[in-house]
């Protein structure tokens, strides 16, 4: 498989799980299963755990919640063995996580990667290769845990927020003094250790985290010599910390850093083989005071910086006629202030202003190389209780972004939520959303003479912009069951696309504001608690997306999606386990394979995957544990370049 070069955005036609424990659906807190966590679980069995702060971008209660918000949480995180954010969502219902040359992304309510925000602690991950963040990026080591919103947020966000808000949180000092220690070893040369230490005063904490991971490259057409999947070198670092002071200021901190190296061989279409290496350093950093204006108002004001840098290189063997050295440095930085206040006990009034500039030199990027843009906002949500009873509450919203390329953008959005009975919770909402054109749709300008094209980018491109609605219904008829059913539409119009020319014997491909779609689906599903300690959940989707103007599916969407999973655990013996699967069916591609700059369109196959965990618990603070992914060993190089079956071994030890 030939991988796209670092920052470059290529049109189609020129390309050639949740993890037991507690968890929510909807805004439903599912109960842990009898010491599925084990002593982290207990240590971590907080209010602090169940509060999520994504939905209305305030601190609120998740079983309170107005908007539909689902949490995975550290005892989930613990038990599931992930080792980054995608392989945690990866079986989650009605997520889809795909492997491209970007990386891990995530797809949402049947929408790509890059209709989705992706935040840490609330900020935007930097760094987006072809519009989307490579999840993998991001280690679990140093997760809390993850507030997932489905629906338009771009109301509290702003810009990719369209199909919904992904959302990690970053873990906090507990304990006075203590730290951890995870080491695993596994298929294609794993290696993983991850250390923790942390410290906690009455008005102050503080926490340090390190790790590294290594991985061979794998091949999935042993016929070619190139790589699928690239092998991988990494180091991250983070601190974080918190402070209260006695005049009701609070303070919180943190900063990462972050090298990934990933090695691999491509094939290109004359049968030239490279060799290809991509370095990506980050750093980010957080500063976050908070004053208590009164019992009633609080005062926050968050300030943020990122930096990202990636270098790629392809060496072509025995000649240096098509070698490459392309640079991409992006840097980010927001500063923002909220008022939170409650009024009259019945409303919950949230008020907010933001800047957002942004920066991006690329050697792809059309004149000097430079993109930069700055964004206004001004946002504000009032959660309404109209019969406290019934938990009978309307949150209207709306937020307002002026960009310095595309001028003024409008997101408004009105949701509901009532309980007519103790088992029962409806919630419905109807927002708009947009997302910003991107730097390479913009300014890209890049020549490929081997192949024969070229890609332009436009600076005239319009915001797309979408209006949907979401509706859920969760059933409770017992403390060990659970049911829901949900259903959502989203309607975009100025969909980014690319119109394409013939230039003599070269294709241009421009981006232009061409399309339009409809996606629309479902969600079924079913948690239980089982006799023996044993929890079931199963859940189904069902997606339909197509453009509007060609009346084609969207490219790379499964119309069916059905996941389950089940987790058990012997207290006695320390024995846990569990296991999940994700069945996803055909899925439509339309590649150009034979350069005439026509799809030739296909149906994939379906696929399976399954994951399974065991681990044994001598004490309470040692853990050996086993893990298999992808024991199904689905794959392959063209339209599902996931690893392939893997076995992994670890210990993992608290003290």
């Amino acid at each position: 498989m030939q991988d796209a070069p670092a920052g470059e955005q290529v049109p189609a036609a020129a390309a050639q799980d949740v993890p037991p424990g507690e968890q929510a659906v909807g805004a439903e807190v599912r109960e842990v299963p009898p010491g599925a966590g084990g002593a982290e679980s207990d240590a971590l069995d907080v209010p602090e755990a169940r509060t999520v702060v994504t939905a209305s971008r305030s601190p609120e209660r998740l079983e309170d919640s107005a908007v539909a918000t689902e949490v995975i949480t550290r005892s989930d995180i613990l038990a599931s063995g992930a080792r980054d954010a995608s392989e945690l969502l990866a079986a989650h219902p009605g997520l889809q996580v795909t492997q491209t040359f970007a990386g891990a992304t995530v797809q949402l309510q049947g929408l790509a990667p890059e209709y989705v925000l992706v935040l840490v602690d609330g900020e935007r991950v930097a760094g987006r290769v072809a519009g989307s963040v490579d999840l993998s990026r991001l280690s679990t080591e140093d997760i809390e845990q993850v507030e997932i919103v489905k629906g338009p947020s771009s109301v509290l966000y702003g810009s990719d927020a369209v199909a919904g808000v992904v959302n990690l949180i970053t873990r906090r000092a507990r304990r006075p003094l203590g730290a951890e220690l995870r080491a695993s070893y596994g298929s294609m040369q794993r290696l993983e250790l991850d250390a923790t230490g942390e410290a906690k005063g009455e008005d102050w904490g503080l926490r340090l985290s390190g790790g590294l991971a290594r991985r061979d490259a794998y091949h999935l057409d042993p016929a070619s010599i190139g790589t699928t999947g690239s092998s991988l070198d990494g180091i991250d670092a983070s601190a974080g910390g918190d402070l209260r002071m006695s005049d009701g200021a609070a303070l919180q901190a943190n900063a990462t850093y972050a090298r990934r190296v990933q090695r691999g061989v491509d094939v290109g279409v004359t049968g030239a083989i490279f060799d290809r290496a991509s370095r990506d350093d980050s750093i980010s950093t957080r500063l976050s005071p908070t004053w208590t204006l009164s019992d009633n108002a609080k005062l926050r004001v968050d300030g943020a910086y990122a930096w990202f840098n990636r270098r790629y290189l392809r060496d072509q063997r025995r000649s240096n006629a098509l070698d490459t050295i392309e640079d991409t440095r992006e840097q980010q930085g927001r500063l923002g202030a909220q008022l939170d206040a409650k009024l009259g006990g019945t409303h919950a009034f949230v008020a907010g202003v933001e800047f957002l500039g942004e920066w991006l030199r690329a050697d792809r990027l059309g004149e000097d190389g430079i993109g930069q843009r700055a964004r206004a906002s001004l946002y504000v949500q009032d959660t309404w209780t109209l019969v406290p009873r019934l938990k009978l509450t309307l949150v209207p919203g709306a937020r307002v972004d002026t960009d310095t390329q595309f001028g003024t953008a409008l997101t408004p959005r009105l949701a509901a939520r009532m309980d007519p009975v103790s088992w029962l919770t409806l919630r419905g909402s109807y927002g708009w959303a947009f997302r910003a054109p991107g730097f390479q749709e913009m300014l890209l300008d890049f020549e490929n003479p081997t192949v024969g094209y070229m890609v332009r980018g436009n600076r005239d491109l319009r915001p797309e912009r979408s209006r949907s609605f979401n509706m859920s219904v969760e059933v409770k008829p017992g403390e060990s069951s659970l049911f829901w059913v949900s259903a959502f539409q989203h309607n975009l119009t100025d969909m980014i696309g690319v119109s394409t020319e013939m230039v003599g014997p070269q294709q241009i491909f421009t981006y232009v504001n061409i399309d339009r779609a409809r996606v629309r689906g479902g969600e079924v599903g079913v948690r239980q608690q089982l006799p023996g300690r044993i929890s079931a959940e199963l859940g189904y989707s069902l997606t339909d997306g197509r453009s509007e103007d060609t009346g084609l599916a969207l490219e790379g969407q499964a119309r069916h999606r059905l996941t389950a999973q089940a987790s058990w655990r012997h207290r006695v013996s320390g024995l846990e386990a569990w296991v999940r699967g994700a069945l996803v069916g055909p899925r439509p591609f339309y590649p150009d394979t034979d350069g005439d700059g026509i799809a030739n369109p296909y149906q994939s196959s379906s696929y399976l995957t399954v994951d399974a965990r065991v681990g044994w618990r001598m004490r309470e603070e040692l853990q050996f544990f086993v893990l298999g992914t992808n024991l199904a060993n689905a794959g392959n190089p063209s339209d599902l370049p996931i690893p392939p079956r893997a076995i992994q071994a670890g210990i993992s030890a608290r003290l």
